[in-house]
């Protein structure tokens, strides 16, 4: 059983999983429109940013048995490894057009992320305690 402040930060630590999803994409976005990303916002490996840590920490201890936590990796996988491309493609090929083209593959694999992550809110939000 889950008590009920874990439950409440554990839905905490997803809500802010979704916004700084949504800021990644935006810096994705802004690379690709010519904006300059700072080293804090540029691409990291899956495993390596703060939702990635928890992730493979804390939240396959608390949340491992669920399919839909499990559902949430190769997304979340995939849209780190799009954001590297992106960035290797602007930055150091300076090809714009086909960094646009991997955006719609990064915006794409944003929003099925997007319903995983709000799929395991619920499923979250469903425990009883």
């Amino acid at each position: 059983m889950m008590r009920h402040e874990n439950k409440e930060e554990l839905l905490a630590i997803i809500r802010r999983a979704k916004s700084s999803h949504i800021r990644w994409r935006a810096y994705a976005q802004g690379l690709v429109g010519g904006v300059a990303v700072t080293e804090d916002r540029l691409p990291v490996k899956h495993t390596d940013c703060k939702f990635g840590q928890w992730y493979y920490g804390e939240g396959k201890k608390l949340l491992g048995h669920l399919d839909i936590f499990k559902d949430v990796e190769a997304p979340h996988e995939m849209l780190h490894a799009v954001y590297g491309q992106i960035h290797e493609l602007v930055v150091k090929q300076g090809d714009n057009h086909s960094a646009h083209s991997k955006l719609e593959e990064l915006i794409a694999i944003s929003r099925s992320l997007l319903e995983q992550i709000e799929i395991l809110e619920e499923e979250v939000s469903a425990i009883q305690p």
